[in-house]
């Protein structure tokens, strides 16, 4: 789709099978109306695939989306408190 930036990346099992995949999807930059033009982007990637999507939390970033499916197959621990996205 013109205008939209993609990243996928596949989820793996404990076994090494594909169980799913997360794609980061920007786009609509240009557009009049982003939001509306990003639902439609994400609307024609996922087809009737379940799946979840995640948008930033107060709208002020709708041109970006995180779409995700398997995440229920996916090889779950608990949180540990030296968990981090910091490096």
């Amino acid at each position: 789709m013109e205008g939209v930036q993609i990243f996928e990346q596949e989820f793996l099992n404990s076994e090494g099978n594909v169980v799913g995949k997360m794609a980061i999807r920007v786009g609509g930059l240009q557009s009049r109306n982003p939001k509306e033009f990003m639902d439609n982007a994400v609307h024609q990637y996922v087809g009737t695939t379940e799946h979840n999507q995640y948008i930033e939390i107060h709208m002020d970033n709708p041109w970006t989306r995180l779409i995700t499916t398997g995440i229920n197959e996916l090889p779950l621990r608990p949180l540990k408190i030296s968990d981090s996205l910091k490096n």
